[in-house]
């Protein structure tokens, strides 16, 4: 059963009040959060260094499950990622990459570390 597996919490935040650029894209705007944390379990599932002449990045592969009935969007945010007891697991702020894909007893969603 998947539920055993979500073991982590995420605050998942959605973009509010925003500006628009004159390609109608959303720039600025306040994330506030959506509702409770959310029951999940997210993990790296691959990361590797780019190199292209003196330039090297970093491209990670993050990925999350999230419990039926998460309100996950794209565009959300995931602003920390504790473990029950409150415990900060992942630092930083996670994106949520393209639509979710809704699983028969989960929500899958590609994630993208943000600085």
């Amino acid at each position: 059963m998947i539920s055993g597996r979500l073991t982590m919490r995420a605050v998942v935040e959605r973009r509010t009040a925003t500006d628009k650029d004159a390609w109608g894209a959303p720039i600025g705007g306040v994330f506030t959060p959506v509702g409770e944390p959310v029951a999940c379990f997210i993990w790296s599932k691959q990361s590797r260094e780019l190199v292209d002449g003196a330039k090297i990045a970093l491209i990670e592969d993050v990925r999350g499950l999230f419990a039926l009935g998460a309100d996950l969007q794209a565009g959300d945010e995931i602003a920390s990622v504790t473990d029950r007891k409150g415990t900060v697991l992942i630092a930083g702020r996670l994106k949520v990459e393209g639509p979710p894909q809704f699983k028969h007893n989960h929500i899958e969603a590609a994630l993208q570390r943000i600085g």
